[in-house]
């Protein structure tokens, strides 16, 4: 029981970790999509440089190339669909997170995980252990959702306040243009003072001839 529970503890710690990581994977492939010409790019090279981080640790732990203790054509066919989970994973996130931020996206992200896991576990499907749905899971899960809908709706409100200074801000350049073209017209039209009225212009001086 002590081993179990020690086990519960660094598996927690270490996917608090794992989840920091994940947390700042969107950030960066956000970063590299926005030079390049589109997110699947981004997408393509981001799988890239972790399939080549595995082929190294395969290499440098001797456990390469791939061996299957079973046929591969008996194996089930969802089997194979971590990698396309993967792929959607990523590329909605390289998407939506530039948009809406990563506070909302993840907190979306880790409920939906949660979700299928309390399906997974209770019913044991795709290998996993059974474990009912117990109440307090329910109640874990029901937090969950309860956080995605507090931050979704703190998201609307920053946004919503966003808008309402941006158009405030709008409407002060509005009103500074109006007031300089306005200042522009008024002096267009003022009208030229003759020489006589003009204080600064030049006396007449008339010139007698002396007989």
């Amino acid at each position: 029981m002590q081993h179990a529970s020690g086990m519960l503890t660094i598996a927690i710690l270490v996917g608090l970790a794992a989840g920091c990581l994940l947390g700042v994977q969107p950030s960066a492939n956000g970063s590299l999509s926005k030079v390049l010409a589109h997110p699947y790019q981004a997408a393509l090279i981001s799988f890239s440089v972790g399939t080549a981080l595995l082929l190294i640790l395969c290499l440098f732990s001797g456990v390469f190339p791939p061996s299957f203790q079973s046929t591969p054509g008996q194996l089930p066919w969802w089997i194979w669909s971590g990698g396309a989970i993967g792929v959607v994973v990523v590329t909605t996130s390289l998407f939506f997170v530039p948009r809406v931020g990563s506070v909302p996206w993840f907190a979306a992200i880790m409920t939906g995980q949660t979700l299928a896991a309390i399906l997974l576990d209770h019913y044991g499907w795709m290998g996993n252990p059974q474990a009912t749905a117990s109440p307090l899971r329910l109640l874990g899960v029901a937090l969950l959702v309860a956080g995605v809908l507090v931050i979704a709706q703190a998201k609307r409100g920053e946004q919503a306040a966003k808008r309402s200074e941006q158009a405030v801000q709008r409407s002060v350049q509005t009103a500074s243009s109006s007031e300089q073209n306005a200042e522009q017209t008024v002096g267009l039209g003022e009208p030229a003072l003759p020489d006589s009225a003009n204080p600064t212009s030049s006396p007449v001086v008339e010139s007698t001839n002396s007989e």
